[in-house]
Parts: structure tokens; C-alpha cells; sequence
């Protein structure tokens, strides 16, 4: 018995430009005449306006299980461009590379060998049989600005390529193929990269860490912001808020993730170690009791007005070993430090504590509440992540930041787009045959973010800039026989983008290419 059945694979990028073409406004200037006892001149030189990007990205790694055995049949970038980029470190790694191991290379929107516009097969067989197996994780990457991302499949010539004489006993539609409707697939959201599919439920213990210093609260410390409507409110509010409103969403959706909450002021306010007669601290240990939760968060008062000092070493080491205390067998600890201000009257370093609280396990998720260009962004940035970091290192992974006038409309989403990160479970998109597959996908599907939330969520939540993975496999079962000798089928895939901003529903790309 034998098949010929090619598969072709194929990816393309469709881009969407974020924003208009650069414009350069004209400086002006006023002067009096030479003959005037008084001159004066003012300006506003050097005005500029920059286009934003957005940039779709692909990379793959593709295995079959066949006449050899489990084998890498390819992948983008290759192992050679990766250590040529990267270094030796990258010769132990296949790509796609879990975001973990991304972190370690530093991999980024310009490595060598990403996918960026041209189709290129990842299948290619021609002998496959009953019991073979195939799966090809793809990677997306979107490069600086968020975006909605469609998915299509496209399944086309089922092709019966002639009757052999077995085959001729058992089928009865010669002029069919019937390879597509053999061939059994499965598409699921790979969240962690891994190349296999995991259908249980991720395991996260949250600590939420809030900075309740001075400049959280009071009007002359900063703390009193636009709350988005006309009116004011303060940074504390808002994080209360949108803290509360966190913890709605873990304990009404599926995702396996228990929260709790750790204050920090000064070196005297560190979790509800606080000064005698001022009990504003609060120490709660992650908990799958929203009630608990939502009485901690109510409880949060800011320090004493007038109290200086920011601890922000000492809390992330505090509030460390207090998560490690408490973290669930199995579950991951992750850490969101919410702060708006740089560390001061306090001597444990910042970046050593976060990396100590990495080496144990911890995840940190920064939020970083200042204007562009105050306070310490590369410091948050390094002190972000699962990787240990050296100064100036960190890439922004698990990084969020937000201007002081924005964050009364920002936190919620912030923290939606945090909880679909640490969500590590994976859901699946498609089950069913070749055949089936191709006609669900073939106008094209808006992939989901966060596919754990619920639908009223995730619709709302675009993809952040970083990598995503999707997966696919396929097998042919060992039950099939003689009906699909010759027969041959074809596939593709394809992404496209489309910026998130200003556009709460985006128009479908292969719905209009249909």
C-alpha cells in the first residue's frame, strides 16, 4: 500500500499601519526691527509627529511522527540563526522557544529569520499512512502596539489522484478524495509555547503588592489624579478598584488562580507591619474567597500623611517570602508590584531582591504609574519577568505602565491584559476532521487572548505586543485503510493584524478578501 499525500503549509503576514504618516509642524518665530530699543523672540521649534507600528511576525516549529519515528521536520528561525543571533546558549533551544526561554535570548521583532511576509510550506509528505502524526507549533509576534489577530485555513484539492485495485474495492466515490475527512486535527491556544497540548487548568497564587506611600493619596504629594469623567479621585482608589475588579474576574472564570494582597509604605509599612496605633497595613495570603479578598482591599488606607519613604527593595523581599510561605503545591507565585514611586530612605537594593525572588520561582508583573520619561522605567523593566536580569537588561517583559493622568481608565485594563498573561491553560479552537476544519476557518476567525475569561472579557482584551503561540496536529488513524491510497489534500494558513486602538470592532480581513 502506498500514498502519496502532500501537504502544504502555508503562513502569511498581513500588516496594518497603526497611525498617520509622519508630519513635521513649522517652528515660529516673531522679531522686532533692527531700529527698536527692545527685541523679543519666542518659539516652539522641533515639533514632530511619528506614525506608530504595528507589525506581524511568525516563526514555527514543525515535527511528524512517520516511517522514522518522532522527528524536528523544520522550524523559522533555524537553529543556526538563533546562535549566529544569539550566541551558543541557543544551540539547546528548538523554536518556537517557550517565552520563558525567550526571555533568557532576549528574542525580539528583529530576530533573524522570523517569518515577515512570505508563504513557505511546513508540510511536505508524501507517504503518509494510517497511524502517522503530525504537529506544527506557529508563533505570532506583535511588534509595538496591540492588535486583534485573525486566523484562516484553508483546506483545498482533495484530490482521489486514481483508483488502485484495493483501493477500488473499498471506495465508493472515485472521483472523491477522501484524505481531508481521514485526516483528524486539533487547533488549540498554546499559551506557554510547549508544542503539546495540556487541557489542564493552570495553577497562579497572586499577590497583589500595592505602594500605599504618601504619594498614593495626598493632593500635595501627587496623589490626586483625574478620575476620567471631569472629576478627581485619587491612585489609591483607582488600584483599589481596579484590584477588586481583578479578583471579580479570576473567581467568576475557570482559570485556577487564587489572589491576595500586601501593602508597603516605608520600611515601617511593610504588609501589616506598621506603626503602633496606625493599622492601614494589610497581609492577606492568596485565597480563592472573593469576600476575604474584597474586605482586604476596602481595609487598604494609605500611610500617615506626612510619613516619607518608599521601601520598594525591602517589599518585594517581604512580600516574597510571604508568597513563598503560602504558594499552592504546584501553583506558580507571581507578584504584581503596583508603585508610582522611586525607592527612597532605604538600603535594600531593588533589582537584587527581584532576582532573588525570581530565583525562587516568583513571577513579577510591574505596573508602573508615572509620566513617560519619570520615575525608574528601566529599573521596573529589569525588575519584571521570570529571568534574572542585570541593570539595563530587562526587555519589558511583564512591564505595564501607565501616566498619572490615564490610570483612572487604564488599571482595569491593565490588570485584564496581567490575568491573561499568568492564565497559562490552554484552550482549544478546533476538533474535528481536515475536511471540517477548513470550512470553520475559511472566512476567517478572531483569535482570543484570553479564551479562559469568558467571552463578555476576553472580546474586549486585544493581544499585546510580545509572543502568542497557536498549535495544530494532525493524525491519520489506524482504522482508516485502503480508501485513501493516492489520495492527496493541500492546506493553509494564514495571520493577519489589525490595530486594537480606536477600533472595538474590527473589520475581519478574510471575511473581506472572501
Amino acid at each position: 500500500m502506498s500514498q502519496d499525500t502532500p501537504k502544504l503549509f502555508e503562513t502569511s503576514r498581513r500588516q496594518v499601519l497603526a497611525g498617520l504618516g509622519a508630519v513635521g509642524l513649522a517652528s515660529a518665530g516673531a522679531g522686532l526691527g533692527t531700529t527698536a530699543y527692545f527685541s523679543d523672540t519666542e518659539s516652539f521649534e522641533g515639533n514632530t509627529l511619528q506614525a506608530g507600528r504595528l507589525d506581524l511576525m511568525l516563526d514555527y516549529k514543525a515535527s511528524y511522527d512517520g516511517p522514522n519515528g518522532p522527528e524536528l521536520i523544520g522550524q523559522a528561525p533555524t537553529e543556526q540563526q538563533l546562535i549566529e543571533q544569539y550566541g551558543e546558549q541557543a544551540a539547546e533551544f528548538d523554536g518556537p522557544l517557550t517565552w520563558e526561554q525567550r526571555a533568557d535570548l532576549g528574542f525580539a521583532c528583529d530576530t533573524n529569520g522570523l517569518i515577515n511576509g512570505e508563504a513557505m510550506p511546513v508540510f511536505d509528505l508524501d507517504d503518509v499512512k494510517p497511524g502517522d502524526y503530525g504537529e506544527v507549533t506557529m508563533s505570532f509576534h506583535i511588534c509595538d502596539n496591540p492588535a486583534h489577530v485573525f486566523f484562516r485555513g484553508t483546506v483545498f484539492d482533495d484530490l482521489e489522484n486514481g483508483i488502485t485495485e484495493p483501493e477500488g474495492e473499498v471506495d465508493t466515490t472515485p472521483e472523491e478524495g477522501e484524505l481531508a475527512e481521514s485526516i483528524d486535527v486539533r487547533m488549540w491556544y498554546d499559551e506557554n509555547c510547549s508544542n503539546t497540548y495540556d487541557e489542564n487548568t493552570g495553577m497562579a497564587d497572586v499577590l497583589v503588592v500595592q505602594d500605599i506611600s504618601g504619594s498614593m493619596e495626598y493632593s500635595q504629594n501627587g496623589g490626586v489624579i483625574s478620575d476620567g469623567q471631569g472629576g478627581q479621585t485619587t491612585k489609591l482608589a483607582v488600584a483599589k478598584d481596579a484590584i477588586e475588579a481583578f479578583g471579580n474576574q479570576v473567581f467568576t472564570n475557570p482559570a485556577d488562580i487564587e489572589v491576595g494582597l500586601f501593602t508597603f509604605g516605608n520600611e515601617d509599612y511593610i504588609g501589616d507591619d506598621t506603626p503602633s496605633g496606625d493599622d492601614v497595613g494589610i497581609e492577606l495570603a492568596p485565597t480563592d474567597d472573593q469576600s476575604a479578598l474584597n474586605a482586604a482591599v476596602s481595609a487598604v488606607e494609605p500611610a500617615a500623611l506626612g510619613v516619607g519613604g518608599t521601601a520598594l527593595g525591602l517589599a518585594v523581599q517581604e512580600a516574597n517570602d510571604y508568597l513563598q510561605a503560602n504558594v499552592r503545591s504546584g501553583a506558580t507565585p507571581v507578584m504584581i508590584v503596583l508603585t508610582d514611586g522611586e525607592q527612597f530612605d532605604s538600603n535594600i537594593n531593588e533589582l537584587a531582591a527581584a532576582n532573588q525572588a525570581k530565583s525562587e520561582g516568583t513571577r513579577i508583573v510591574m505596573i508602573d504609574i508615572n509620566d513617560l520619561g519619570d520615575g525608574e522605567p528601566q529599573l521596573l523593566r529589569d525588575m519584571a519577568g521570570s529571568t534574572q536580569t542585570a541593570a539595563g537588561d530587562g526587555d519589558g517583559t511583564d512591564y505595564y505602565q501607565s501616566a498619572e493622568a490615564d490610570f483612572a481608565n487604564a488599571a482595569i485594563d491593565i490588570f485584564d491584559s496581567i490575568l491573561q498573561t499568568i492564565v497559562v491553560a490552554e484552550a482549544v479552537i478546533f476538533e474535528g476532521t481536515l475536511a471540517d476544519f477548513g470550512a470553520f476557518t475559511a472566512d476567517g476567525i478572531h483569535l482570543d487572548p484570553a479564551p479562559l475569561l469568558g467571552e463578555d472579557v476576553s472580546n474586549e482584551i486585544c493581544f499585546r505586543p510580545g509572543t502568542h503561540c497557536v498549535a495544530f496536529e494532525w493524525s491519520v488513524d489506524t482504522g482508516v485503510g485502503n480508501e485513501i491510497q493516492t489520495d492527496s489534500v493541500s492546506f493553509d494558513f494564514d495571520f493577519a493584524a489589525v490595530q486594537c486602538r480606536h477600533n472595538d470592532e474590527p473589520v475581519n480581513p478574510f471575511a473581506q478578501s472572501a
